[in-house]
């Protein structure tokens, strides 16, 4: 299956489909990455279980999506994202 990337939408669709079915969204990131399924969500992104589509074997990986949710201060929820995004990054280069 493959979900979609639309926050507004949150549909799953057939694996091979280019286009969500329902609203019409581009499902794959920068013509590689396809989200699988919600990891999870919170105030200010969430995460989605994906596959690298440009190799043969379609290692899962991670898509962190910003969300802001609310009237919060917009430069500390990008700043806070950014942070997150270096962690990750970092946990993903780790041999375990």
């Amino acid at each position: 299956m493959s979900h979609c990337l639309n926050p507004n939408c949150d549909r799953q669709n057939p694996s091979d489909a280019k286009l969500c079915q329902h609203c019409g969204s581009q499902l794959l990131l920068v013509d590689r990455y396809r989200a699988i399924s919600l990891i999870g969500q919170g105030g200010f992104g969430r995460s989605l279980l994906s596959v690298d589509e440009s190799e043969t074997t379609k290692p899962r990986c991670v898509i962190k999506q910003f969300t802001p949710q609310g009237q919060g201060n917009i430069a500390k929820l990008i700043e806070l994202f950014q942070h997150e995004a270096m962690q990750l990054d970092d946990l993903g280069k780790q041999n375990q």
